[in-house]
C-alpha cells in the first residue's frame, strides 16, 4: 500500500469535536516526536479539535518537549507554556513492571479515559534484544506492551462509557508487513539469541509484531463484546496501517541495505509514500468519528485511508489470537502476580508506581 493507492474516506477536516473527552496515545522513542511526526500530528488534531486532555506515553521527555513547542505554534491550537491539555507520562513499553507504573499514574491522574490508541513501536532492527522479562524486544514493545497497557485501563474505560453517554475507543497501529509473518511460534518469543540472517531476522521480527497487534485487536473486541456488562460493549476497538511515512526510523534500512540504498529507498516513499497527515487521518478516524458508533465497526483492520481492508488469513486466527492472549497473560502474571488485570483503587494508592 503506498501513497498511490491512498483511499479518501476521512479526512482531517472531518474530526468532530472532542471536547470533554480525555485520550491517551503511545509514542515512539526511537523517532523524534516533531512535526514530521505521526506520533505529533494525531496529538495536534487531537487538541486542534477541542480533546480536554491527552496523556503522552513515552520513554524520552526531551522529544515530548519538543513537540509541545511544535504544537505551540501550530494555527488553530491555543495551548499555553504550561497547559495541562497535555501531560508526559515516562514509560518504556518493552518493560512490563513499567507499563503497570504508567497505567497507575494514569488511575491517579484522571477518573475519565475516552480514548487509547496504541501508536508507538520499535522499527525494523538488524539489533537482536530482549526486554526485562526476557521476550524479543520489538514483540515487546510492539505488542506485549500495549497488551498490558490497555488491560490494565481497561477498568477505567469501562467507567468512563458508564459514568458518561459516550462510548470509548481503543485505536492499534499494525503494518501491511504483518502479511511476512505466516506463523506465530510462541515459543520463538522468548529465544535468547537470534538464529537468523539480520536482514531478513530483523523484517520478519517487525512483521511478527504486528501481527500481534492484529491478534491482539480482534481478540480484545470478540471479549468485549461477549462480556456481560453493557459498558464493556461500547468500548470500540480497531487497528490500522498508517500507511508508508519516511521518518527518522527509516534511518534503520541503512544497516540492512547500506547508506546508499537506504538513501534512495527514503527519497522514493517520500514520493510515493503517505504523508504524516495522512498516516494520522486513519487514527484519528477510529479515535473519533462519529461512524465507528454508527457502523459499529468492531475489531477491524484499516489502511489510509479509513479504508477498511481483510488482514492475512493468520490474522484472522481466531485461536491463535487466544493462545497469544493467553501467553501474553501468562508472561504478565509471572512479573505482576496473578490479580493484576483487576488492581484495585486501594492497590493503586497503596504502591506507588514502579521506577521506569
Amino acid at each position: 500500500m503506498t501513497g498511490f493507492f491512498t483511499y479518501r474516506n476521512f479526512s482531517l477536516h472531518d474530526t468532530p469535536p472532542l471536547d470533554g473527552r480525555v485520550a491517551l496515545i503511545t509514542a515512539s522513542a526511537g523517532n523524534r516526536i516533531v512535526a514530521h511526526s505521526r506520533d505529533s500530528e494525531i496529538t495536534a488534531q487531537l487538541l486542534r479539535y477541542g480533546i480536554e486532555k491527552v496523556f503522552v506515553v513515552a520513554r524520552n521527555k526531551n522529544k515530548y518537549m519538543d513537540s509541545k513547542e511544535e504544537w505551540r505554534r501550530r494555527a488553530h491550537i491555543t495551548l499555553g507554556k504550561n497547559d495541562s491539555r497535555v501531560e508526559f507520562i515516562k514509560c518504556d513499553l518493552t518493560d512490563i513492571l513499567s507499563v503497570q507504573g504508567a497505567a497507575r499514574q494514569v488511575k491517579l491522574k484522571t477518573e475519565r479515559l475516552h480514548i487509547v490508541i496504541c501508536n508507538a513501536g520499535q522499527a525494523v532492527s538488524s539489533q537482536y534484544h530482549r526486554s526485562p522479562q526476557n521476550v524479543e524486544s520489538v514483540f515487546a514493545a510492539n505488542c506485549l506492551g500495549h497488551h498490558i497497557l490497555v488491560i490494565l485501563l481497561l477498568s477505567l474505560l469501562r467507567e468512563t462509557v458508564r459514568t458518561t453517554s459516550s462510548e470509548a475507543r481503543v485505536v492499534v497501529a499494525s503494518s501491511s508487513m504483518h502479511q511476512l509473518c505466516r506463523k506465530l511460534d510462541l515459543d520463538l518469543l522468548t529465544l535468547p539469541t537470534n538464529p537468523k540472517p539480520a536482514l531478513y531476522d530483523g523484517i520478519w521480527r517487525y512483521g511478527r509484531s504486528k501481527l500481534g497487534d492484529i491478534l491482539f485487536t480482534k481478540e480484545l473486541s470478540r471479549r468485549l463484546l461477549q462480556a456481560g456488562d453493557t459498558s464493556s460493549k461500547r468500548i470500540y476497538v480497531n487497528a490500522f496501517f498508517p500507511g508508508n511515512i519516511v521518518t527518522e526510523q527509516w534511518n534503520a534500512w541503512n544497516a540492512f541495505l547500506g547508506k546508499l540504498i537506504g538513501s534512495m529507498l527514503r527519497k522514493v516513499f517520500s514520493v510515493i509514500g503517505q504523508s504524516v497527515q495522512d498516516g494520522a487521518a486513519t487514527a484519528v478516524y477510529l479515535a473519533a468519528s462519529k461512524e465507528v458508533k454508527e457502523r459499529d465497526i468492531r475489531g477491524q483492520y484499516f489502511v489510509p485511508i479509513a479504508k477498511p481492508k481483510t488482514a492475512s488469513a493468520i490474522a484472522n486466527d481466531m485461536e491463535l489470537a487466544r493462545d497469544l492472549w493467553n501467553w501474553i497473560d501468562a508472561k504478565a502474571t509471572e512479573t505482576l502476580g496473578s490479580n493484576w488485570q483487576h488492581e484495585t483503587d486501594e492497590d493503586r494508592l497503596d504502591k506507588s508506581p514502579r521506577a521506569m
